[in-house]
């Protein structure tokens, strides 16, 4: 997959204010499962059947579960070969480093698939707002947005504008290609 081509799975996968990821998930043929007994939160890996899994802890609340789903479908899709031989685990720890890790491009990929481009943009257009007297920027409720988004707060807040990620991203060399 190109670039253009995950950018096209972004947008079809778009509606509204919000991107299905479960949409996404099928069209990459990944599987999600829950596991009771993990002492993991969530890892992503290759099973028996040569399937790749999200495994999420059972425990998990909602938001951190969409969290975790967004990252590691970006993980799969910048290094599937990682994926498919090591597999990744995600902890705590990762999560608490969010902030400290926005300008990578797993967390810059993993915003693009849960959050539309053009709320991006609002996000970070009202944040520019709280901090200059720019008259010409349309007013958004960025705080009720991230409130109300499946994602964890503090993902949400890891949105970077797009003249900035997509270049990143665009200048990714996709592992898909063949």
């Amino acid at each position: 997959m190109s670039a253009f081509g995950l950018q096209s799975l972004i947008q079809s996968a778009t509606i509204g204010d919000t991107v299905d990821l479960k949409s996404i998930c099928q069209t990459l043929e990944l599987k999600i499962r829950m596991e009771e007994n993990s002492q993991d939160l969530c890892k992503i890996c290759e099973n028996d059947d040569k399937q790749i899994i999200i495994w999420l802890n059972k425990t998990l609340d909602q938001k951190t579960k969409f969290t975790f789903v967004a990252i590691a479908v970006a993980d799969y899709i910048l290094d599937p070969e990682r994926v498919s031989r090591h597999g990744v685990i995600y902890d705590m720890f990762f999560l608490r480093d969010l902030s400290a890790n926005k300008a990578t491009k797993l967390i810059m990929l993993a915003t693009r698939l849960a959050i539309p481009e053009h709320i991006i943009e609002k996000l970070s257009n009202a944040l520019e707002a709280q901090f200059s007297k720019a008259e010409d920027i349309e007013p958004f409720d960025a705080d009720a947005y991230v409130r109300n988004a499946k994602y964890l707060p503090e993902f949400v807040r890891c949105a970077i504008k797009e003249s900035t990620s997509m270049f990143l991203i665009d200048n990714l060399k996709n592992k898909f290609e063949h």
